[in-house]
């Protein structure tokens, strides 16, 4: 191999790690990176040894060395695709979007769930995004602000992904008192799953304060340094006895979890009338609630239970205890993946894990059912979606990821256009086409269904 040859291996070398370097260089290292800096220092390696004459030249050397940068290169981009540094849609509201964080102790109750201590009180910290004062140099809240929440391995590259809420930053005052909405996550999930969903809110002019409960999320961090660990068991369909075991931690976990929810709104007064972001710029009267999965069964067990809140959001969840037989008087607006209903003879099957779990799915239908004729609603079944469509993970992976086949972008486009309109009809009284029982959706994923009484 000639010279010329050295010199062209070098530099494809360089053109192939040069982006991954700059990433390196401002701090945005993850391993994805990995094929193409080992095949970058392979080929210059080869060409430095080969300038040098330290190593021996053959025939098939130089097509050897470019095909294993195109390899090296091709695998990281394949690996950045399937596993992103993404980007949130753009909320499209009139406000930029702030953020902070809120420590709560709720004196009232101990903390059953903390192993550490004894006699500890209940304790929240919420996340809270509220319309802002646009600022554009300012710096962007990382999706995962602790880093002892960073997931390891596949996923630890969401360390670099950033949202568009800035911290602390200047609340706007164009529209006080803000309308308030709660979040309750899933069943382990915690404050930022929907951040997709709390950042469109809070540009459209909204107060979203997130919720994770203690004993459910894998890890809960105080800003004292108490840590809350929990690890709970979502193993329904394995046998009888793991369905009923299950149904007992889910009916303590509604009980917990719909505890926390009416602290937060004890407690909404006092932020209104005393922290320094806060004071005089929520709207008491206004109060909705909206959660995925398990946290929309939460949002329904709140609505049934306290009168304070206004309307209801349920993404794609079931629901227990007295919700499930009574419902709730307020608003409320049930969206659903699209999945087929158990027929009678799929019920009966002698195959415990299916019947199992689609007697689960049999649930949600006769609730939503039984709802609607006792208290009307909506109902919005999204085409294409699977269950993890409403939250934000089929952004961090396109492999495993839960989603169904509608696009993840799409999939939240479409929920945010809708979660606005609820919110705006039954806590602003703006009203808004997408609601009308008898128009036809302007998203063809959408079946939409108006049951207000």
């Amino acid at each position: 191999m000639n010279s010329r040859k050295y010199l062209v291996l070098m530099a494809v070398a360089i053109s192939i790690i040069t982006p991954s370097a700059m990433g390196l260089l401002q701090g945005n290292h993850c391993w994805q990176m990995i094929p193409v800096f080992v095949s970058a220092s392979i080929l210059m390696l080869v060409a430095g040894l080969g300038q040098l004459k330290l190593i021996i030249s053959t025939p098939w050397l130089f097509p050897a060395s470019i095909g294993l940068g195109l390899i090296g290169a091709t695998t990281s981009a394949i690996l950045f695709y399937l596993y992103p540094i993404f980007t949130f849609p753009v909320p499209t509201g009139r406000y930029a979007v702030g953020t902070i964080s809120i420590d709560l102790v709720d004196k009232s109750r101990i903390e059953l769930c903390d192993p550490t201590t004894t006699n500890a009180n209940r304790e929240l910290v919420v996340r809270v995004w509220y319309p802002a004062i646009a600022n554009n140099n300012s710096p962007k809240t990382p999706y995962i602000e602790d880093p002892r929440l960073i997931p390891s391995g596949l996923f630890s590259h969401l360390r670099l992904v950033k949202t568009h809420a800035i911290p602390a930053a200047p609340i706007a005052t164009t529209a006080t008192p803000y309308p308030i909405i709660i979040y309750t996550p899933s069943w382990g999930g915690s404050k930022t799953d929907n951040t997709f969903q709390t950042q469109e809110l809070a540009s459209q002019g909204y107060v979203v304060i997130g919720l994770e409960h203690a004993c459910s999320v894998p890890m809960a961090i105080y800003p004292s340094g108490r840590v809350i660990r929990s690890n709970l068991a979502a193993d329904y369909t394995s046998s009888d006895a793991a369905m009923a075991k299950f149904l007992t931690v889910a009916r303590s976990q509604l009980d917990l979890r719909t505890q926390d929810v009416r602290f937060i709104l004890d407690r909404l007064p006092e932020l209104n009338a005393t922290h320094q972001l806060l004071t005089g710029k929520l709207n008491l009267s206004k109060i909705g609630i909206f959660g995925p999965s398990f946290g929309g069964a939460v949002a329904a067990q709140a609505c049934s239970l306290d009168a304070r809140l206004k309307a209801g959001l349920n993404m794609d969840g079931l629901m227990f205890s007295s919700s499930a037989q009574t419902g709730a008087t307020q608003p409320f607006l049930f969206m659903n993946s699209d999945y087929p209903r158990p027929t009678t003879a799929e019920l009966r099957s002698t195959n415990g894990k299916k019947r199992r779990a689609q007697q689960t799915d049999e649930w949600g239908f006769q609730q939503r059912e039984r709802w609607f004729q006792q208290h009307g609603g909506y109902n919005l079944t999204l085409l294409g979606a699977a269950h993890m469509n409403f939250a934000d993970s089929p952004l961090k992976s396109r492999f495993g990821n839960g989603g169904g086949k509608i696009s993840p972008e799409r999939a939240m486009q479409i929920i945010n256009q809708y979660t606005v309109a609820f919110f705006d009809r039954h806590l602003k009284q703006i009203d808004s086409s997408l609601l009308t029982p008898k128009s036809t959706s302007p998203f063809p994923e959408v079946i939409f269904q108006n049951f207000r009484l």
